[in-house]
């Protein structure tokens, strides 16, 4: 068994700005032990020197075909207990990791846990509050995947049985072919009921790439999707009535601090009031107050 906890790929090409701010986030979190696996893919704007200038990554500078292979890439040179990837303009929030372990600890018969996450735009500003629900497949595969990838946490013996590992056919949602396919396998995936990252949008994330709909149809399919539209939008249905029943839909108060470089420096931010419901319309985040803090 490994003495490492956890082990963080990172993919990233030409996204060194937010990349640091990532690197922060991991290197504010405490209590755990860690390996922070960054595959670069050959980036043009100084991300190879600067990562070569850093102490604490396991760094590498390659050719890939795509994130997902990337990620691949990473997780086979990985040596922790518990695997994970954060996109470069996402954020782990402070002591994340430490509740992963502790969840982990307490139920062992768990695969895979996800949690809830904050929506912020590139300067972290909140957008929108995404309280989840537990996984059910059926409205993983009629509906849409609610395990962020940011918020996922896998045991290793998942890797160790051939079973960890994204398929890098798909461009936009291999996550999804991934959980749908540890379902089927019978892992159990549960939800931790806290919010663990941070979710970077600005309009050209791959979730909001228009083929992304042919993929996630294409994935559906192959796991069994209703092919009656009114039988999925029953499920829809259904999934909304739990979100709603569990709150998921009520706005709420949330504080939380901004990893804004790699040493790591925050700033704080705070909102009332912050639903769940968000769109490209709504990246101008309104905090209710901005404070810088020093590093924990």
């Amino acid at each position: 068994m490994s003495n490492i906890g956890f082990s963080i790929a990172t993919p990233t090409l030409n996204s060194l700005d937010k990349l640091k701010r990532c690197i922060g986030s991991v290197r504010g979190q405490s209590g755990v032990t860690l390996e922070h696996l960054v595959q670069d893919a050959q980036s043009s704007d100084g991300t190879p020197a600067w990562l070569s200038e850093q102490s604490g990554l396991l760094a590498v500078s390659e050719k890939d075909g795509g994130m997902y292979d990337a990620i691949n890439r990473a997780w086979a040179r990985s040596q922790g207990e518990i695997l994970s990837w954060l996109n470069s303009d996402e954020q782990y929030l402070p002591g994340t990791l430490t509740k992963v372990q502790a969840f982990f600890d307490a139920h062992p018969e768990v695969d895979v846990v996800f949690g809830d996450y904050i929506v912020a735009d590139l300067q972290g500003r909140p957008v929108a509050l995404r309280r989840e629900i537990p996984f059910r497949r059926i409205y993983a595969t009629n509906s849409f995947i609610n395990t962020a990838s940011c918020t996922l946490f896998f045991r290793r013996s998942l890797r160790d049985q051939g079973l960890l590992t994204l398929d890098s056919s798909y461009r936009y949602c291999a996550d999804m072919d991934l959980i749908l396919r540890l379902a089927a396998a019978g892992k159990v995936i549960k939800r931790l009921p806290d919010y663990l990252a941070i979710f970077g949008i600005d309009g050209t994330n791959l979730s909001t790439h228009p083929q992304m709909a042919m993929e996630v149809e294409a994935i559906r399919q192959s796991n069994g999707a209703f092919r009656m539209g009114a039988m999925r939008q029953l499920v829809l249905a259904g999934r909304r009535i739990e979100r709603l029943l569990s709150g998921g839909y009520h706005p709420q108060r949330i504080r939380y601090r901004y990893a804004v470089d790699e040493a790591p420096h925050y700033i704080e931010y705070e909102a009332v009031n912050l639903g769940g419901r968000y769109g490209l319309d709504d990246l101008e985040g309104r905090p209710h107050s901005m404070n810088p803090t020093p590093p924990p």
